[in-house]
C-alpha cells in the first residue's frame, strides 16, 4: 500500500509504503467496540458511594409504639423512606476495569488505522520540525494541510515541544506512537503521522510489543 508524503506546507515530497498487515485490515466493529468499551471502563474511578442503613447515623430504637398513634408502624428512623434515611440499592465503590488480550488490542488498533486509510483521513508528513513551543506554528500547519478541527498528531520525538504546542488547541492532540490506541485514533477525524511515527507503529504492532 502506497501513500503520498507531504511536508508541513502541504507539498508532496515523497511516497511511503504502508504494510497491508497494519493499514489494510478489514473492518471489525465487534473488536473495536470491545476494546474501546474496555478503555473507557478502565478510566472509571469507581469511587461513587451511598450510605446504607448500617452506615446512616441514627438510633436503632423504634421511633414510636406499634399501635395507637394513627401513623404507619415504623421500626427505624434510618430506612430509605425516612427523612435523612439511607439510600436503597445505591452505588457502592467497585472496580470497573476490564482485561483485554494484547493481540485483541493490537487488532483493534490495526482496524482503526485501516479505517483512517479507507476514509482518506490518514496524512503522512516527512517531519514536524519545531525549535520552540509554538501553538501558532501548529495551527498554521493544520491550516496548510487542511486538517480541519479534529486531528491527532503522532510523532516519535524525545522533546515535548510538539505535545505542549498542541495541547492548547481545541479539537487537537499529540501523542507518541507508543501511547496511541484504537480509542484515541477513532476519537479524532484526522490522523497525522510522521515518517518516524509510521516506523515506530510498525515496529510496535509487527514486533509484538
Amino acid at each position: 500500500m502506497e501513500l503520498e508524503v507531504i511536508d508541513i506546507k502541504g507539498k508532496k515530497v515523497d511516497k511511503i509504503d504502508l504494510p497491508e498487515s497494519i493499514y489494510g485490515v478489514e473492518m471489525n466493529e465487534h473488536v473495536l467496540h470491545t476494546v474501546v468499551k474496555a478503555y473507557q471502563a478502565n478510566r472509571r474511578q469507581g469511587t461513587h458511594s451511598t450510605k446504607t442503613r448500617s452506615l446512616v447515623s441514627g438510633s436503632g430504637k423504634k421511633p414510636f409504639r406499634q399501635k395507637g398513634t394513627g401513623s404507619a408502624r415504623q421500626g427505624s428512623t434510618r430506612g430509605p423512606h425516612q427523612y435523612h434515611g439511607a439510600v436503597a440499592h445505591g452505588p457502592q465503590p467497585r472496580d470497573y476495569s476490564q482485561q483485554i488480550n494484547k493481540k485483541v488490542k493490537q487488532l483493534a488498533m490495526k482496524v482503526a488505522l485501516s479505517d483512517k486509510v479507507r476514509c482518506n483521513n490518514l496524512v503522512v508528513i516527512n517531519e514536524f520540525s519545531l525549535e520552540k513551543h509554538s501553538t501558532k506554528k501548529v495551527v498554521e500547519v493544520m491550516k496548510a494541510i487542511d486538517l480541519g478541527d479534529s486531528v491527532l498528531i503522532t510523532d516519535e520525538r524525545k522533546d515535548d515541544l510538539l505535545h505542549k504546542s498542541t495541547r492548547n488547541i481545541y479539537g487537537a492532540a499529540c501523542l507518541s506512537p507508543g501511547a496511541i490506541n484504537a480509542e484515541n485514533i477513532l476519537r479524532y477525524k484526522k490522523l497525522v503521522l510522521t515518517e518516524t511515527a509510521v516506523k515506530a507503529i510498525a515496529q510496535r504492532l509487527e514486533g509484538g510489543s
